[in-house]
């Protein structure tokens, strides 16, 4: 487990270890490489092998997640998802999908979100990893009628709503996990430039994103820490001092 004076060379707060062909290679080059990373999974079925994989490592934690893409189909492993929540404090990949191919499950997913966010919030210092694309401001309202922030700690993983829906977000607690691919366009550069400096985390959504022709990498971050301070307009040095702090925080919450 790893411990505060850990040394950490970057922070990739989500991160879908096992989709790598060889995911314990992946939790090695983590320790090697010291980057602290969340491993979110899809479905709560994926998650007591991914828990047996990092559960002796310093720098990679478990997290518990049941996909909105997936929940058309596999809705009913919500009653799995709360069971194991029982035993992680890391909750992800959940949340909202509007886009038009899973609008069709809309009912289904706000019924499995809620599920798990009033779970989250019943056992407390959860932490929780949150999809949201085309769907932020009901995942905002979810958070604010279902959670608090002394019970709950939310991160908008990959968020790409409206300045205004992300104040909103961080009023009630959230934070933002930023990856590469958001500060390749200006509408992200904007949105990425305003987030408050005190919500900021890093992540790479490895391996769903690209560097170049290749596949992401939970070290990408180090590059992403170093264009999002282009974007912030401060030193390298600072930002790495400001995710470290907000991790740290992050971390804090669940007693870690």
């Amino acid at each position: 487990m790893m411990k505060y004076s850990e040394p950490i060379r970057g922070i990739d707060f989500h991160c879908h270890v096992d989709l790598y062909p060889n995911p314990t290679e992946v939790i090695a080059a983590c320790e090697r490489e010291q980057i602290a990373t969340l491993a979110v999974t899809t479905t709560p079925k994926a998650w007591p092998q991914n828990r047996q994989w990092t559960e002796r490592s310093r720098y990679v934690f478990s997290a518990l997640g049941l996909h909105p893409e997936l929940v058309g189909e596999r809705h009913r492993e919500i009653a799995l998802l709360e069971e194991y929540m029982k035993e992680s404090h890391f909750i992800g990949e959940i949340g909202l999908d509007g886009s038009p191919q899973y609008y069709k499950h809309w009912q289904v997913q706000i019924e499995v979100f809620t599920r798990a966010l009033d779970a989250a919030q019943r056992l407390g210092r959860r932490i929780v990893s949150i999809h949201s694309r085309r769907a932020a401001s009901k995942v905002v309202e979810c958070l604010e009628e279902r959670t608090t922030s002394d019970r709950v700690l939310p991160i908008l993983h990959w968020f790409s709503s409206s300045m205004a829906v992300g104040r909103k977000a961080a009023s009630i607690g959230c934070y933002f996990s930023i990856n590469h691919q958001m500060l390749e366009h200006n509408r992200g550069i904007r949105l990425v430039r305003n987030l408050p400096e005190d919500r900021l985390l890093t992540e790479t959504d490895a391996p769903l994103t690209f560097i170049g022709e290749r596949k992401s990498e939970p070290t990408d971050v180090i590059m992403t820490t170093e264009r999002l301070a282009v974007v912030r307009d401060i030193s390298v040095v600072e930002l790495r001092r400001i995710i470290r702090a907000n991790a740290m925080r992050v971390f804090r919450f669940t007693d870690v």
